[in-house]
């Protein structure tokens, strides 16, 4: 194991009121009463009624603060509700779409062909909610290739068999099921974390979480690796959850994790054959991401660069991930002959 702040070592792993209470004083009624006595007793009275007057004052004007503090956590609780609202609504709108597996990918269209003109051609098989044309940025053709989503998977696979191969406006189109993206891959979890503690936490991030594998240790059966993917019911409920999630605030206990889209590639194979980010750790403690993309970029074009703040009392090792576009670039950088320099320490 290399030397504690002197080397970076990469793993096959990827890369949290009250009034005033009356005198007891006795006042003598007596018939001789001095008149001295008689003023200084009326004005002792007259000090006790305007007592009386500030403590009343004193009393209105707490009751009135209370008030106001109380107008203003029922203004901070109503905008809570509100806000709790909005998501719930939002929520529902994004399961409301059509699931996974409902966009159909239609290449070969006339360059000048319209959402329109493909949307009337589509309805001969069901019911079509959306077509996207892609167009260049300064062009108003398009690019020749389009995206439709149908109601369900049912429709889509109808429509692959129907219109594959079939004349669109005078030309032969192609339709294959779309590679939409709706995996996430979430690094740097606690690793004594369970997939009941990560489905949790997902869940309530946001909506339509349909299956959460987090990879265990093989050394380690309590433990898992770090790393998982979570698949959602469509696209738009996973990019709603991504962008949540990539908020600096957002933790996994105390963890800060690194979350990006899954590989759409070769989605029924196992989790571990698409990882692409490597976990690098006995890392010296003012390591930037900088220094650790050219310390790695060798092997591969690199994507991200994430180096999670120290936690506190392990500033000595620090950890990082680094993303490459191909897992070959990532299963290079893993090679137990690999000797890694930082700060002209191995």
């Amino acid at each position: 194991m290399p030397r504690e702040m002197e080397s970076a070592s990469a793993a096959a792993e990827p890369v949290e009121l009250e009034k005033p209470v009356g005198s007891d004083e006795k006042v003598d009624f007596d018939e001789d009463n001095d008149p001295e006595e008689t003023m200084e007793e009326e004005y002792e009275y007259e000090e006790v009624e305007e007592e009386e007057e500030e403590e009343v004052i004193e009393e209105e004007v707490e009751e009135e603060v209370e008030e106001e503090e109380e107008d203003a956590d029922a203004g901070k609780s109503g905008d809570m509700q509100i806000e709790d609202e909005d998501e719930k609504k939002k929520h529902a709108e994004l399961l409301a779409l059509p699931p996974h597996g409902s966009e159909v990918y239609i290449g070969g269209i006339p360059h000048d062909a319209s959402e329109h003109d493909l949307r009337d051609f589509c309805q001969s098989i069901g019911e079509v909610t959306e077509v996207r044309i892609m167009k260049g940025k300064d062009s108003s053709e398009n690019k020749g290739f389009a995206f439709v989503t149908f109601r369900n998977v049912e429709l889509a696979s109808k429509a692959i068999d129907k219109l594959n191969n079939t004349e669109f406006k005078g030309k032969k189109i192609r339709c294959s099921t779309s590679q939409a993206k709706y995996r996430l891959f979430i690094g740097n979890i606690p690793r004594n974390w369970g997939s009941e503690d990560l489905q949790k936490v997902v869940s309530e991030v946001g909506p339509g979480v349909t299956g959460v594998e987090l990879v265990k240790d093989m050394k380690n059966s309590s433990n898992n690796r770090g790393f998982a993917f979570i698949e959602y019911h469509n696209h738009k409920c996973a990019e709603y959850s991504r962008q949540k999630m990539t908020n600096p605030n957002f933790k996994l206990g105390t963890n800060a994790p690194t979350v990006s889209w899954a590989d759409p590639r070769n989605v029924d194979s196992s989790g571990a054959s698409q990882v692409k980010a490597v976990y690098v750790k006995n890392l010296p403690r003012n390591v930037t991401q900088d220094q650790l993309k050219k310390l790695f970029e060798h092997h591969g074009r690199i994507t991200k660069v994430v180096v999670p703040p120290a936690k506190p009392g392990q500033e000595k090792n620090r950890i990082g991930f680094v993303h490459f576009a191909e897992r070959s670039s990532a299963m290079k950088a893993l090679k137990n002959t690999e000797k890694y320099e930082l700060d002209g320490d191995h």
